[in-house]
């Protein structure tokens, strides 16, 4: 599954945060079992662009492929300190990367960096999805970010959307 926007986001003098995410766990191990999920995103702090995949495992390389993919040369990367960023060489000369260690804080006390905005982005996007399709739900996501971002009625622009592909026949 591939949600993202028709261009990497992000760019120089842009910060853009990183994240995995396990979407279908067992909370407590209480209710029905669920394949687990992994996802991967990013959001840009100044434009609020986003991205959303769907990841077999959360290696170094399988990130890394999804980092290049996704984010513009130049930009910043955020990210916590989870291993697999160490191992992936995102300090390759097209990114910056500063990590915010979560075992000790969650905002960096020494530089300020955080990764506040990916984990608001992750609330919002599983807030709604308990018991949906995790990729439909997803893509539906990642459209309803763009129509807020655009300042569109989400509602008209997805009757616009259906008259622009199934046009009304006339007699």
């Amino acid at each position: 599954m591939e949600n993202k926007p028709n261009k990497k986001i992000g760019g120089p003098d842009c910060i853009v945060e990183i994240d995995q995410n396990l979407c279908t766990k067992r909370k407590d191990n209480c209710g029905r079992v669920l394949p687990e999920k992994w996802v991967f995103g990013g959001i840009c702090r100044e434009t609020k662009d986003s991205f959303v995949v769907t990841v077999p495992n959360r290696t170094g390389s399988t990130l890394l492929d999804k980092i290049i993919e996704n984010i513009a040369d130049g930009s910043t990367i955020y990210s916590d300190s989870w291993k697999g960023y160490q191992t992936t060489g995102i300090e390759i000369e097209a990114f910056l990367h500063a990590k915010v260690n979560h075992n000790y804080n969650f905002i960096d006390s020494d530089t300020g960096i955080d990764t506040q905005t990916v984990g608001r982005m992750w609330g919002s996007a599983k807030w709604r999805n308990k018991g949906h399709n995790l990729e439909s739900y997803l893509s539906e996501f990642i459209w309803r970010q763009h129509q807020v971002k655009e300042n569109r009625d989400c509602f008209e622009s997805m009757l616009n959307t259906i008259s622009a592909h199934f046009p009304p026949i006339s007699d």
